[in-house]
């Protein structure tokens, strides 16, 4: 399909609409199995994964991607204080029914506690350990994660300007198209020239939102949602994510970050009437 001299394809993949966009229409074929077989690995990913929560703090091997994957959770723990915690995967297991397999979050049996600490998660190299009760939920960040390295890639190896999304995880790379690759936020479209957009969503239907790692519910912060721009999808993830847990100092701690962003503001509370007896 050809859009303002560009093409591009689409899919869904877990429920979730995939999009990949380039400006050179003999790449695309190219660019579209790239992402796919990303997409395809996790599955991969998810085993080793399960098989770290089963082993229950024994160090196991894994492949690069889960390494890259846990690495770069880690890493967003640490650069949000915190706020973006993979080991709530604990709570989320509690707290939801689960439909289908979660990204990236591994699948097994066991109990599962209610202790949030990312620091227990020991990466060294090749190996992983998760001692119980934490639980990994990679989600947060991994298909950001993946649609940045996948642009990344696609552009340098072929020259070319592309987009590729996976639900609310947006990249480009390489040379933009006139005027940008049409985006749509909350607030309406963007031109997205390069980078990345992100959004996390506290309310999401299926009990797959943001949720704040101190109490495993829903943070109670002013907004409901928050797309965030910044140079990496990663990066993005991290900064709309820990928006959300800090509750109502978020908005002022993402104003400090130099991002822009687009925040969906929570209803006002509707006045109760008076009961009349």
């Amino acid at each position: 399909m050809s859009l303002n001299g560009t093409f591009e394809v689409r899919w869904w993949w877990r429920g979730r609409p995939v999009r990949v966009a380039v400006t050179q229409r003999t790449v695309l074929p190219t660019a579209r199995r790239a992402v796919a077989g990303r997409l395809a690995a996790l599955r991969t990913a998810e085993a080793e994964l399960a098989r770290a929560h089963h082993a229950a703090g024994r160090p196991v091997p894994v492949g690069p991607l889960l390494r890259d994957l846990v690495a770069v959770a880690l890493g967003a723990a640490e650069a949000s204080g915190d706020a973006v915690d993979p080991t709530i995967g604990a709570a989320r297991l509690r707290g939801t029914a689960v439909r289908g397999p979660l990204p990236v979050c591994g699948a097994g049996v066991g109990s599962v506690g209610p202790a949030a600490d990312w620091r227990a998660v020991a990466l060294r190299g090749e190996r992983l350990a998760v001692p119980p009760p934490r639980w990994l939920d990679l989600g947060g960040t991994a298909t950001a994660y993946l649609v940045q390295r996948c642009a990344e890639q696609v552009a340098a190896r072929h020259r070319t300007g592309v987009l590729v999304a996976v639900g609310s995880r947006i990249a480009a790379a390489g040379p933009a198209p006139e005027g940008g690759w049409p985006v749509a936020v909350d607030g309406g479209p963007v031109a997205l020239a390069g980078g990345a957009l992100v959004t996390a969503d506290g309310l999401r239907a299926d009990g797959g939102g943001v949720r704040d790692p101190r109490t495993g519910g829903a943070p109670a912060s002013p907004w409901t949602a928050v797309t965030v721009a910044a140079p990496d999808a990663a990066r993005a993830a991290m900064l709309a994510v820990a928006a959300l847990v800090r509750d109502a100092d978020g908005p002022r701690w993402l104003a400090g970050q130099g991002v822009r962003a687009w925040p969906v503001a929570r209803p006002a509370a509707l006045p109760q009437p008076a009961t009349r007896w």
